[in-house]
């Protein structure tokens, strides 16, 4: 009896999305379903059962889905809003129920989206990237008084290694925020509108049979943010997050194992 495969992403991953946006049959998809599941659909199931095991430890109350994963065709409304039938790129994201329609929690972020001019075409994001006006405050007011946990975090040597620089300074205002002093040391970081950390991945990382470990390593420094965050925002004392903070587990899980090191061909 032959040994079943790891289904893999491959180039034939990146071409079938990027094929998928130039379609006009509404059936196209059903009609192509087979190179859908072998290409899209059975390697983005695998790596999302490999985050459930590998990271549910790690984040109590966290929903990692396993169903409805890889949706390219969308629906009528959306159809006509975005003038396409299918999507240009497919998403997974896990994190906390919500409890609040206004609200969103931190979460982790996975993006497959071929084609983007900057070649940032699959990568991991995570943090709070839409954070409410109420969340923006709680988080700035932090910040403002004592950004001392969220920077020894970036400055850990673990955390370093997988995310370089800090919070992502795509979203930030071009005025300092009414209530705050402008001369503040931390002005720079007051002025961001999200507070999250991203990278993107090499293709050669992306074929690899070891990608969902290469994820999981970089979801564990990112679940380590976002208990920060969860910390301001439920209003719990922050306190500086060791080392080694809950990855036990998931280190040893994948002993052995190095994300590789290597420029981004990007």
């Amino acid at each position: 009896m032959a040994k079943a495969t790891t289904p893999t992403f491959s180039k034939q991953t990146l071409e079938f999305i990027e094929k998928a946006t130039r379609q006009k049959n509404p059936n196209w998809l059903e009609k192509n379903r087979e190179d859908y599941e072998k290409f899209l659909l059975f390697p983005l199931k695998h790596l999302a059962t490999q985050l459930k095991s590998k990271l549910a430890p790690l984040a109590p109350g966290y929903n990692f889905p396993q169903k409805g994963l890889g949706r390219l065709k969308r629906s009528a409304n959306s159809a006509l809003e975005y003038g396409a039938l299918y999507r240009d790129w497919v998403a997974y994201s896990a994190a906390k129920p919500r409890v609040s329609r206004f609200d969103h929690n931190p979460n982790l972020y996975f993006l497959i989206q071929p084609g983007e001019p900057d070649g940032d075409e699959i990568l991991i994001a995570g943090g709070l990237y839409m954070p409410s006006s109420r969340q923006m405050r709680k988080i700035r007011e932090a910040i403002a008084e004592d950004f001392t946990p969220f920077e020894e975090l970036f400055q850990s040597k673990e955390f370093e290694a997988h995310f370089k620089g800090g919070f992502s300074k795509e979203k930030i205002a071009k005025r300092p925020p009414r209530g705050f002093d402008p001369n503040h040391p931390s002005i720079d970081l007051l002025k961001l509108q999200a507070f999250f950390v991203w990278k993107p991945y090499t293709k050669k990382q992306f074929y690899s049979r070891d990608f969902s470990d290469i994820v999981a390593l970089d979801c564990a420094q990112i679940l380590r943010l976002n208990e920060l965050l969860e910390s301001v925002l439920e209003g719990r004392q922050i306190v500086s997050t060791p080392k080694k903070l809950r990855t036990g587990n998931l280190t040893s899980r994948l002993e052995g194992l190095e994300a590789p090191r290597r420029k981004m061909d990007f």
